[in-house]
Order: C-alpha cells, then structure tokens, then sequence
C-alpha cells in the first residue's frame, strides 16, 4: 500500500519527545501542512541551561523559522579560546569569522531555545501534550499503532502514518523498537555548575583549563554566566548534588584560584556516554537526537546534531505522506546522518579523553596535544567550518547527483548551499537564502547569456507544471529583458555573483534540498526529470 495510505483523517506523524529536536521537527512538519502529534513525558520545559551553544549551522536553520533575531539579539557569541596548561596560559585564539550569516556560534540556552521553538508550534496550531508518555508501540506495513499514557493514568491509542523517537538518551521508543545502542560509559564522573564566574575576560571566549589533577572547560552563556565542567577526581563521589564550595575548591586548584564563583542555577553530577544506535529507522518509527546518538557536550555539536536530524527527516517524512516520494528517499535519511554522529561522537571523545588522562601524559604527549590546538590559514578556517556544522558532506548519499563536476566543488552536490546577496525579486533587493527558506525544493535555472533565454524559460515552465507541487522554480537572469517571462518567478542576478559562485555562466540548473543542501546540478536546462526519477518516484 501506498505510502501515503493513512494521509487523511489521522495523525500524520506522532512525535514522542518535546525537546529541541522534537520541537523542531514538529515545527518543520506543521510549516508544510503536516497534521503533526507532539507528546513529552515531562511536565514542561527543563528551565536548566543543559546544552548552551547554536552553531552557525542550526542558527541558519533557525532563522529560516523567523525566531534567530531573538537569538542574536540576546544570545553571547562565542568569538575565541584561551587554554591553560598547569595555571599557565599557553594559548589564545580570536576565531576568524566563517562564510554564513551568523559568522560566530552563539550561545543561548537550551531551555530558551526550546520555549522558542514551543511559540512558534504553538502559532502553527500545534500544543506540546505534556506528561504523556510512550508505553507501547506496534505496526503493520500502512500505519503505526502507539499506546500512550498520561500522569493521570489514562491511556490513549493514536494510529500514525510515521512516528519520530526523540525521546532522549534512554528513549521510550529506542527500546520499544529493540533498536541497540551500542557504545561506552566514561569512566569518570563529571561535574556541572551553571554560575557567575570574576575575573573571565574576555566574555565570549570559552577557556580550557588542564591541570595534573583534570581538566576544567568554563564554556560561555548568554547573561554573564558561565557553565563549568569537569571530571571528578577517582577518589571523588559523585553522589546528591554539588556543593558550590567544594566546586569552588576544585576549580581553585585546576586554575590557580582567579575565578570567583557565585550565583549557581544548577549544581549537577553526570556520566558521558558515547553511543550510536545501531539504526534510525525500524519501517515506519524513526529516531533523531539523543535518541539516536548521545556524546561528550565539549565542543557543544549534541543539540546541534539533533537539530539538523530534525531539519534532514521533516522534508522526507512530508514528500512520503504526500506520495512524492521514494522508499529511498527514507532510507537516505538513516544514510546521510548516522555517519554524521558516529564522527561527532569520535571527535567529541577525542577531544575530551586528553583532559582526563592529562596527569598520566608524558611531556611529548602533552606537546602533541597541545599542537593540536594551534591552526591558522586554511587550517584554521577549515577547523571554524566543520565546528560551525558548515562542512557537512552528503555527497555519497543517493539523493546526491552531479552532471557537472566540474564545477565548483564548494557547491557540488551533497554539501550546503553558499549564500550569495545582491539579488533582485520583483525589484526587491534579496540574497540566495531567502529563496532557501521555504518548504519546497528550490530549483534554480541559469539562463547564462542573453541568447539561451527563451530555452532556459521553457525548461523552467516545464519544471514548473511536472513538479510545481513540491518544487519552487526560479529563471535567473542577469539583467531584465525587454519582455520578461510570464508565469514564472525571475530572479535578476546583476553583478553575475550567483552565476560566477555557482559556475553557472553559460546556463544550466541546480536543485537545492528544503534543509538547504545542493541535491542535484547540470549544465543542461533540460536534464532534470534524469535526478527525479531516479530518486522521488515512488516504487
């Protein structure tokens, strides 16, 4: 049966887990129609700051939401490091800013996040169900069957076209699925102080502290506060709760005493795993978050991960319900982002396994390490891209297919789109991500010189009728014609940034994804049908 069978009348898609990645997948779904459920076992947002960091990546995603203003008006960007080896400072680095619209991450906290993303469902017409849980789920080959309890003990039945997990690390539907989340516990305890730190300048750097005793990060937040975390010695307890004097202590050893702490809004103890799951998807159920992936928070890519997880299945899930598209195409979904946690979670652990094992290091050892850390040039903007979440490659993806490749490889098919400003819409000034932005496959078609206008136009036309549904098509041009096309929307691009960018000079085409990823690229005009069948046809 079609894949689409239950589109009428039912939940589409249940989401179970009302946290940053369920409230972001929820919110992508709702934007495209998507009679969307969104369910959480607990009472409302955790008001702790738990992750604390946007990267340049989820903050574009973000804004194609119309919520990254408050973000960047409010939040701490994070614009260098400073790193400290035994009390002494060995380095400090000012990032260079990266190609994007948010040049710096920022960090605004989860919680914050969340309640953004919670109004944003909420004008969509969407309410996070509270205190309900995930307590059974079964399928057949057309539907998901989910049983559902409240804090009241009432139970509920709700049939789904797809359901999504993003339930956390110790994920309801993980387990209900039998799905193995293979990996490994730290053996060190760690602790967490969300505080007021004196004597931190400069404020949006964060500093990494290594001493024979451990390591201590004090990573920023927004507000003048900072979140501090460390292991814990192995004679140290990690049961109850922290206290700020001892953590005061501690710090005061592994620093050398500068740091006043005050103010705590949370105290914690925590254990880091690091695990994959074995699969995202069991046919109709799928997993995104910390559902599917749970790692060390140092370098800040956990929440991050979920996001673009959430940003990756919404557009799939929506052409699937619609009868758009492909078994493959949910299938890519498990293909582009599981090789995308496993490397988080190995970078992670690379780079937090050296502030544990630091007292044991010899002094080459150290010094390694330490190199690590210093990068400049090409090195040093390559590091910025991939910490931002910009490098993200999905070219061996199926859904990844390239008829130039000889064209710039910056934009080749798989990788994220470059934006590019200084274009004209119905005389309106306007950039490349403006056209990005919507829940549609953008398909942009080059003209190149004056004489290929009238073909590029019919190519245009016809995309526009065969998959008007799902596709936004635009003409570009690079300059207004005496007579402009009708029907169809133009893009002028005057200064030929856009062409010369794209390597697009001459004429052709490239489809961009709605999570803003290159898809396909051709220098015919008349090449497109070859990628939709291969990839969005049913069969």
């Amino acid at each position: 049966m079609a894949l689409n069978a239950y589109a009428n009348g039912i939940t589409e898609v249940l989401v179970v887990g009302g946290r940053t990645t369920g409230l972001m997948l929820a919110v992508r779904l709702a934007r495209q129609g998507i009679k969307v459920r969104v369910v959480d076992g607990s009472p409302g947002i955790d008001v702790n700051s738990r992750a604390t960091l946007l990267h340049s990546r989820s903050l574009e995603l973000l804004d194609n939401l119309g919520i990254a203003d408050e973000i960047r008006e409010n939040g701490q960007p994070l614009r260098g490091m400073r790193l400290f080896m035994d009390g002494k400072q060995v380095l400090q680095t000012r990032y260079p800013p990266v190609d994007s619209s948010y040049p710096y991450g920022i960090s605004y906290s989860q919680a914050q996040i969340e309640g953004l993303l919670e109004s944003k469902l909420h004008e969509l017409g969407v309410t996070v169900e509270r205190s309900t849980e995930l307590v059974g789920l079964e399928q057949d080959g057309d539907s998901v069957q989910a049983s559902l309890k409240r804090a009241d003990g009432v139970e509920e039945s709700v049939q789904a076209v797809f359901l999504v997990g993003c339930d956390g690390a110790h994920s309801a539907t993980r387990h209900l699925l039998g799905i193995e989340f293979p990996g490994v516990q730290d053996k060190f305890p760690y602790f967490l102080a969300d505080v007021i730190s004196e004597n931190d300048e400069p404020s949006d750097a964060w500093f990494y502290f290594l001493h024979r005793e451990g390591a201590v990060m004090f990573a920023i937040l927004n507000g003048g506060r900072r979140q501090i975390v460390g292991p814990l010695a192995g004679d140290h307890s990690a049961d109850g709760e922290p206290d700020l004097a001892e953590l005061q202590e501690l710090v005061d050893r592994r620093t050398g005493g500068n740091y006043r702490l005050s103010d705590p809004r949370w105290l914690t103890y925590f254990r880091i795993n690091y695990r994959v799951a074995k699969r995202y998807r069991d046919r109709r159920a799928f997993l995104a978050g910390d559902a599917a992936h749970v790692h060390s928070p140092f370098a800040g890519h956990g929440m991050n991960t979920g996001i673009q997880d959430a940003c990756n299945l919404a557009w799939k899930l929506t052409l699937a319900i619609r009868g758009v598209a492909s078994e493959a195409l949910l299938e890519s979904y498990e293909v582009e982002r599981r090789p995308v946690a496993r490397q988080v979670v190995d970078n992670t652990q690379t780079f937090t396994e050296p502030g544990e094992t630091y007292p044991d290091m010899t002094e080459v050892e150290r010094d390694a390490f330490l190199k690590g850390f210093y990068k400049e040039g090409e090195e040093l903007i390559a590091f910025r891209r991939n910490f931002e979440e910009l490098d993200i490659d999905y070219g061996a993806s199926p859904l990844s297919m390239d008829d130039a490749a000889d064209l710039p490889q910056e934009v080749r098919p798989g990788l994220e789109a470059r934006n590019v400003s200084g274009l004209l819409h119905v005389d309106a000034n306007c950039d490349l991500f403006g056209f990005l932005d919507g829940p549609h496959h953008c398909l942009l078609v080059f003209a190149g010189e004056d004489t290929l206008v009238d073909a590029a136009c019919v190519q245009a036309a016809e995309a526009l009728d065969r998959y008007g549904s799902w596709m936004d098509v635009y003409l570009v041009l690079p300059r207004r014609q005496d007579v402009m096309p009708e029907n169809i929307s133009v893009l002028i691009d005057p200064e030929a940034e856009l062409a010369d960018r794209y390597g697009m000079s001459t004429g052709g085409l490239y489809l961009f994804r709605p999570d803003g990823y290159v898809a396909y690229r051709s220098r015919r005009t008349d090449s497109l049908g070859n990628y939709v069948e291969r990839v969005m046809i049913p069969g």
